[in-house]
């Protein structure tokens, strides 16, 4: 049977949870694949730190680039999250070395999904990023699907769990900003440090990518409208309801006369609509 060696670089919410999972359903997936598959490798900033799951010490290592002189890997999940310096640099390193890079790293995409795609194609290795939006719907698949029928006019989506568990936690408990962001944070909805999913800007990364797949565009650097949720409180949150709607932080991006307009602002919806039934967590 052939072995398939796997690293995880980045061991968050995300990598922790991705562990678990791979580790629950590795009998299933061997099944599936007629493969061997073994985690070989876990990269983390701290490697002592107190985790949910017990795991082999041995396989941590501080510097994900030193995964690549002791193992031989054949696929890397890159869950590190920033656009630039190691996580870029591991990908590239991955890419270079023909192993198979699965992200999530929405944007590292959107600042580099051209280039690194292209290095991808050039060493005949796959770069993934599905997870990267809307981790659990496959709408980057729907897309590139849709394309070779259909024609795409305008996208919207609710991008961003965090914002969008905030809103919907506000509408249903009456508590403030503060109360619900605190209680997402020891959920985990919620990073110690949420900047990026309160003020937009993580929607707006995967907005652009969305663009870019929908408009077959190179990945746009414009600047945009970017308005997030923090200044939203439960007197806005009230008057919505009062008026049957919910206020919800979308991702939009559309192409009118040719131009392609992206944005990211919190709007009014309608209750009884699709998207104003998407709540809590959901994307």
């Amino acid at each position: 049977m052939k072995k398939i060696k796997i690293a995880i670089v980045g061991f968050g919410n995300i990598g922790s949870f991705l562990f678990n999972e791979l580790k629950n359903k590795i009998k299933e997936i061997e099944i599936k694949t007629g493969k061997k598959i073994s985690i070989v490798a876990i990269s983390a900033r701290n490697i002592n730190k107190k985790r949910k799951y017990k795991i082999n010490k041995k396989i941590f290592y501080k510097n994900p680039l030193d995964i690549f002189k002791k193992e031989k890997i054949d696929i890397l999940f890159e869950l590190i999250g920033s656009s630039d310096g190691i996580s870029k640099k591991v990908v590239q390193v991955a890419l270079n070395k023909k192993i198979h890079v699965i992200t999530a790293n929405k944007a590292l995409i959107a600042k580099h999904g051209e280039t690194l795609s292209k290095l991808a194609e050039k060493n005949k290795v796959n770069l993934e990023f599905e997870a990267a939006v809307a981790g659990g719907i496959p709408v980057l698949r729907t897309i590139k699907d849709g394309l070779a029928t259909n024609k795409i006019n305008k996208v919207v989506g609710i991008l961003n769990g965090t914002s969008n568990y905030i809103l919907s936690e506000m509408e249903n408990t009456n508590k403030s900003f503060k109360e619900v962001l605190a209680k997402a944070q020891s959920l985990g909805y919620a990073e110690t440090n949420p900047k990026n999913d309160l003020n937009g800007n993580d929607v707006l990364s995967k907005i652009r990518i969305l663009s870019s797949l929908s408009f077959n565009t190179k990945i746009s650097k414009n600047v945009c409208l970017m308005d997030g949720i923090e200044n939203i409180d439960l007197k806005d949150i009230k008057i919505a309801s009062e008026l049957n709607l919910r206020i919800k932080l979308l991702g939009i991006t559309e192409l009118l006369n040719n131009k392609l307009f992206e944005r990211v602002h919190p709007c009014l919806v309608g209750k009884e609509t699709y998207i104003g039934n998407i709540n809590g967590v959901m994307n």
